[in-house]
């Protein structure tokens, strides 16, 4: 059967004006043959009835969309149940003639157009037996069913916008044919064209059609994302299916892993979406990128190598990105919307407002001005529905008040935008508030992408020095109520709590507001800044240069100082044992980040030393060092003399915890020598500060004094570390010294913490090894945890489950019997289990290390299923968090597990995986490439 659903598809063009029959030749007589006929009439469907094909239904004069939809829909079902052609095309026919309202373009019209479709039929042929019974033809899904049949769905891929996708057929069909005959396009478009949407209801459609038979995967590369971290994605999708095959992802180093995934990618298709590729090289233009030279190119060379394989790459982006990528990509750019799927759009947000579009030529003006972008239309007839309109007068007002706007915003190639988005806001904007409300709102010119109104309280605290004028006192539902307002005109999003999200497409557009009501005036940074109180300081700041600068600056002072209390804030709550703040810190990241540059430049060092304590709470959670590392190392130079290593002169105070962020790095290189030396001067700095506190009775003491006595705590603390990494006694002098001094002051916290390392002194240094000490310090450190602090107590259960490993290896020496032992290993167990139950999810370094050490009990059990599960679920976790060493440990566990059950070729391809990662570290990890190296040469023999 052959079903032609197109326009006039039962007949060619039809002839001008009839064909006359030639006069037969000599010895022939007239043509009696209908089809014959019929061919000389252009008739297609007989002409493959004549070819052999039993059925066929065409369309007899041209057809709308819409009938055509639903005569195949019914078509097909009566079809499944069983009827033959002929029958189905009847009742297919009867059903349009019962439903006459066709919504052609805009309003529902009634037509008689069931005479359309045609069958023809050679005999009547039934595709499919009938049921016993005739049913209406249902779908009944489980869970887990509704899932492609074809490729699988990235489970990070957006979904469907709220109000539904519509239109986009152009895009669609273009990216189709694109992909025919080029394996990487780039999708761009205008900032609110729907460029995600489409590229994402493209894949769905895509995998579901068998345009691609492997997986589909998406990368945003809004936040920083180089080459080695694009890839963990084909090593999640792909890694299992690899170990069958004895390739060992998690073993690969970086340039290995490259070749693999083109290898992987040259057996299977994939559809990988790159979404929002504009930031690597920089946006706007001229806007520093987060990608070095070196990792664009990168980027770049693995696109191109891929070019070779059976992947598709779809990136999609504001710009054409010629500059970066050259004619690298088939470029394909969004169109506006038509007026039809304009109609669409408007109809769909009519309905979520509780409101029907009846007249839509009344609208038609309103659509026509907002040049067809998808964000234009969401916000404009969000705003009109709002206002009410309904009459043709009122949205013809409405449009003339929209136009008269537009002339302010010009178009702006580099920012991606259209101006009736910008005229359409400030409509909005113009009239839903108040002179002294629109002053307010410009304000969030600062925040990066997240909004949180406590920030807005904070720049006008009156008691603060930075107190703005324009927001002073404005409370916490003062505030909500403003920005839900703003909300409901488009301008952001509400997730309730006070907490909302700034589309992308409109950071411009609250620039122009500041730049409007806050003229801005350069500050130049100073050469050096005032004497100023330590972070954890409880009183405010002290004035700071550009205070009296222009009500930019001063607005400027005050977002930057908010930011810093929110940070600082932050860190504490999480020292304190909340750890959900990591998730309003990763929120929180973009705006901090902005804050701490903004305080550099102005030199407000306080401020600055604020945010970077929140940032440094969020960067140590995640395992983030790379990121950290690069923070650090530039401020070092406005605190630190380069020729001393000393505090610059009048910043002694923030000297001393950039000094605590370099020694905390350099111990995380394993770089003892420089971690001790710089960690000895902060003691003795902090020594020297906290003298005078430790003269006064402890129900005497101030805020002040407490934290100078913390400070000297925490650093004896860290002392502690350095000296117990390198095997020296003296760190359980420090620990003990630290104790009474959090005692004095009542900081359980920073107790806890002490106590859980003073039990890692007596479980791994020989010279003082005390299992029964070491379990008395993690007990005692888990009776001084809050509740709330799940962290903390999730590491004193994994100290717990590591001591009683420990135990049962001492156990297994002195010959103890088989129940004893596996009561350890079943201690261990439970303990490990509990750790990873109260582990947050984004805790890679910790969750790394507590599977490591789950897979190590498992393998101990003999258990090598589990075990090798643990260990690869611990790799992922320490490759996320850049944490080469901790991998190059698992790596070494792994070889040494393998060669036990007698795999020596895993255990060997495991085993120099972890040689070349312990090589790194050089002269740092002589012992473990010697340990490494005996591996290897024990199962080469």
């Amino acid at each position: 059967m052959l079903v032609l659903n197109a326009c006039l598809s039962a007949h060619a063009e039809a002839p001008a004006a009839p064909t006359p029959t030639p006069p037969p030749k000599a010895g022939e007589g007239l043509e009696t043959d209908v089809h014959s006929q019929v061919r000389a009439l252009g008739s297609l469907a007989q002409e493959v009835m004549d070819a052999g094909v039993a059925g066929v239904v065409a369309m007899r004069y041209n057809v709308y969309v819409v009938t055509a939809a639903q005569f195949v829909a019914d078509l097909y079902a009566s079809l499944a149940q069983g009827h033959t052609l002929g029958e189905a095309v009847t009742l297919g026919r009867k059903q349009l003639a019962a439903q006459p309202l066709r919504t052609i373009a805009y309003d529902p019209l009634p037509l008689q157009d069931w005479p359309v479709p045609v069958v023809y039929e050679a005999a009547p042929i039934a595709l499919f037996p009938k049921p016993a019974q005739e049913v209406a033809l249902t779908i009944h899904l489980e869970a887990g069913d509704a899932a492609p049949a074809r490729g699988t769905l990235d489970p990070s891929l957006p979904p469907s916008p709220d109000a539904g996708f519509y239109g986009r057929d152009e895009t669609l069909l273009a990216l189709d044919r694109a992909f025919d005959t080029q394996p990487i396009v780039l999708l761009h478009a205008y900032a609110g064209s729907g460029k995600t949407a489409t590229a994402a209801e493209f894949a769905r459609w895509y995998a579901l059609t068998g345009g691609v038979e492997g997986p589909v995967l998406f990368t945003s590369f809004e936040g920083y994302k180089p080459l080695a971290r694009v890839l963990d994605q084909i090593g999640l999708v792909f890694g299992p299916s690899l170990e069958a095959s004895r390739i060992n992802w998690l073993a690969l180093p970086d340039e290995a892993r490259r070749q693999v995934a083109l290898q992987v990618m040259e057996q299977i298709p994939v559809l990988w979406i790159w979404d929002n590729v504009e930031p690597v090289a920089g946006f706007p233009a001229g806007t520093d990128s987060a990608w070095s030279a070196a990792e664009q190119r990168e980027l770049i060379g693995f696109l191109r190598a891929a070019r070779e394989t059976r992947a598709r790459f779809l990136l999609a982006s504001r710009r054409d990105e010629r500059d970066w990528l050259g004619d690298l990509p088939q470029r394909i750019t969004i169109p506006p919307m038509p007026m039809q799927e304009r109609v669409q759009l408007a109809r769909a947000l009519a309905e979520k407002h509780g409101r029907k579009l009846t007249d839509v030529e009344d609208w038609r003006p309103l659509l026509r001005f907002t040049q067809g972008n998808p964000l234009a239309i969401t916000v404009l007839v969000g705003q009109a529905l709002r206002d009410g309109l309904t009459t043709k007068d009122q949205i013809e007002a409405f449009v003339a008040q929209l136009r008269a706007g537009e002339a302010a915003f010009e178009d702006e190639e580099s920012e991606g935008r259209a101006r009736s988005l910008g005229a359409s806001l400030s409509y909005g904007f113009a009239h839903a508030f108040t002179e002294d409300e629109r002053k307010q709102l410009a304000l969030l010119h600062f925040f990066q992408g997240f909004v949180d109104v406590q920030v807005l309280q904070a720049m006008g605290h009156p008691e603060a020095d930075w107190c703005l004028p324009e927001v002073r006192g404005l409370t916490r539902d003062d505030g909500i109520a403003l920005l839900d307002r703003a909300a409901e005109v488009g301008l952001l999003t509400a997730h309730g709590g006070g907490y909302y999200t700034i589309h992308p497409a409109l950071p411009w557009y609250f620039k122009s507001l500041f730049e409007q009501y806050y003229a801005p005036t350069p500050t130049p940074p100073p050469t050096s800044g005032p004497a100023l109180s330590e972070v954890e300081g409880e009183g405010p700041s002290s004035p700071l240069p550009g205070l009296g600068e222009g009500p930019g600056v001063r607005a400027t002072r005050a977002f930057v100082e908010a930011m810093g209390e929110l940070g600082n804030n932050y860190f504490w709550e999480y020292v304190g044992g909340n750890r959900d703040v990591i998730s309003a810190l990763t929120a929180e990241e973009a705006s901090l980040l902005h804050a701490r540059h903004l305080a550099r430049t102005h030199g407000w060092w306080l401020a600055m030393m604020k945010t970077m304590q929140g940032l440094r709470q969020l960067y140590d959670h995640t395992g983030r060092r790379a990121e950290w590392k690069r923070l650090v190392e530039e401020i070092v130079p406005d605190f630190v003399d380069p020729a001393t290593d000393g505090p610059l002169p009048e910043r002694e105070e923030n000297w001393s915890l950039v000094t605590e962020y370099r020694v905390r790095l350099a111990y995380e290189a394993r770089q003892w020598a420089e971690a001790e030396r710089l960690q000895r001067a902060q003691v003795e700095w902090n020594r020297q500060r906290a003298a005078p506190a430790l003269t006064v009775p402890a129900e005497a003491l101030d805020g002040a004094q407490r934290n100078a006595i913390r400070s000297l705590a925490v650093s004896l603390e860290q002392l502690g570390h350095i000296q117990r990494e390198q095997g020296q006694t003296d760190c359980a002098v420090a620990y003990e010294e630290a104790i009474p001094l959090c005692q004095r002051i009542g900081d359980r916290p920073e107790e806890a913490i002490i106590a859980f390392n003073l039990g890692h002194a007596y479980k791994n240094l020989p010279t003082i090894r005390d299992l029964a000490q070491a379990e008395h310090w993690y007990r005692r450190s888990l009776e001084l945890r809050e509740e709330r602090d799940r962290f903390g107590r999730s590491k004193c259960y994994d100290a717990l489950g590591t001591t009683a490993r420990e135990q049962f290896k001492e156990a297994r020496t002195d010959g103890k019997s088989k129940e004893e032992l596996l009561r350890y290993l079943d201690a261990a167990a439970e303990y490990y289990h509990q750790a990873l139950a109260l582990t947050p999810p984004n805790a890679l370094d910790d969750l790394a290390v507590t599977h490591n050490q789950l897979a190590n009990t498992y393998s101990n059990a003999g258990d090598l299923h589990r075990a090798l599960s643990q260990y690869r679920e611990s790799f992922h976790y320490k490759e996320a968090a850049g944490n080469v060493y901790a991998a190059a440990n698992t790596r070494f566990n792994v070889a040494v597990t393998l060669a036990n059950a007698g795999r020596l070729a895993d255990a060997r391809e495991y085993a120099y995986a972890a040689l070349r990662n312990f090589q790194t570290y050089g002269d740092r990890a002589a012992e473990m490439i010697q340990r490494t190296q005996g591996l290897i040469d024990r199962l080469s023999k």
